[in-house]
């Protein structure tokens, strides 16, 4: 790092590159330095586009470039593993786009290799850094909606078939790693641990009833947090049209619905406050079909978060272990489902 300032590279030219090299640049003290595809015209066309220095299709080069400090991996699931081990060989500080990887053993090779170097991993799990999630873990942690007894997560989404015919990885068991679960609804998983702590068990169903994929399109899932409440997941990229994600957190005092991505409280509650919050006027139940079309603020908002933490080691940033948490619980839900019966969550 010079001066303070953090140099990333960004490995992979899809639209979660696309996202990052935008935001990159609103972020205090972060530069785009270069990006590596492995196609060369796609690499060019991703550098011209985003006025970044250095385009590469050869990782070694890219990773032998002494002006990356940092490399942020946005390729489909199951190819985090191999670049993060060379990234952090590498000397480079690790950022991988959810999930950790596909399952907790290739997850916690990537764990164990950046700790062997000494290298810092985070993984981008953006709806930790909304306003709503500051208020509901505000409430949560300062008693005012008392003992926390359930949680509720919907996560209904629609992706067309032409969402996963686009690339051959999608809806597959081997590079994608899973469906709506691994890839969408990950991120609701990961901030219901955040909000509520980590779940202990679950018993989950899934199914695949739209798309011609190997993986699931529908899922729901019961859950057993650590602390004693209990909780249901309904996650889908079946369900047409597509519906605004919903998180409520229900206590013995109060109760707070959230939405993450577009960062707004729906409802909230305390026994203290007799009047409710209204629903935004900005509020509709309809959600983007087109990933592109998602909001980006609290992408910006983690980058800057793991920024800080490159430069102050003790600033906050969400790091491997609480990525491994969302990780291990769809592991869990995936054995769930095969075999028919709960599943403790491992977390030692």
């Amino acid at each position: 790092m010079n001066d303070r300032t953090v140099r990333f590279g960004l490995i992979g030219a899809g639209v979660a590159s696309e996202t990052h090299a935008r935001e990159l640049k609103r972020v205090a003290g972060a530069s785009l330095e270069a990006v590596f595809a492995r196609d060369q015209t796609k690499a060019a066309a991703f550098g011209a586009a985003f006025a970044v220095p250095r385009c590469y299709c050869d990782i070694s080069k890219f990773l032998a470039d002494p002006d990356i400090d940092a490399v942020i991996i946005t390729t489909p699931n199951g190819r985090h593993l191999d670049y993060a081990i060379a990234a952090a060989e590498a000397g480079k500080h690790v950022i991988i786009e959810k999930p950790l990887e596909i399952n907790e053993e290739r997850a916690l090779r990537i764990v164990a290799a950046c700790h062997d170097v000494g290298a810092r991993l985070f993984v981008i799990y953006q709806r930790r850094y909304s306003a709503a999630a500051e208020q509901a873990v505000s409430d949560i942690r300062n008693g005012r909606l008392g003992r926390v007894i359930l949680v509720n997560i919907v996560d209904n989404q629609y992706r067309s078939p032409a969402y996963y015919r686009k690339d051959a990885w999608r809806g597959t068991k081997s590079i994608e790693g899973g469906g709506c679960l691994i890839t969408q609804s990950t991120h609701l998983i990961d901030l219901a641990q955040y909000l509520v702590g980590p779940i202990r068990s679950v018993f989950a169903k899934t199914g695949t009833t739209y798309h011609e994929i190997e993986t699931e399109d529908v899922a729901v899932a019961v859950f057993e947090f650590e602390g004693g409440a209990i909780g249901t997941l309904s996650s889908s990229t079946a369900a047409f049209p597509g519906q605004r994600h919903l998180v409520t957190i229900s206590g013995t005092e109060g109760s707070i619905i959230i939405n993450g991505e577009h960062d707004e409280i729906v409802f909230r509650q305390a026994k203290n406050e007799p009047v409710a919050s209204r629903i935004p006027e900005s509020f509709s139940f309809g959600d983007p079909i087109e990933p592109r079309d998602y909001p980006t603020d609290g992408q910006r908002k983690q980058l800057q978060a793991i920024v800080s933490a490159l430069v102050d080691p003790h600033a906050p940033a969400t790091e491997d272990i609480e990525a491994l948490m969302a990780v291990r619980v769809i592991d869990a839900i995936y054995r769930s489902s095969s075999e028919g019966r709960p599943v403790e969550v491992r977390h030692t």
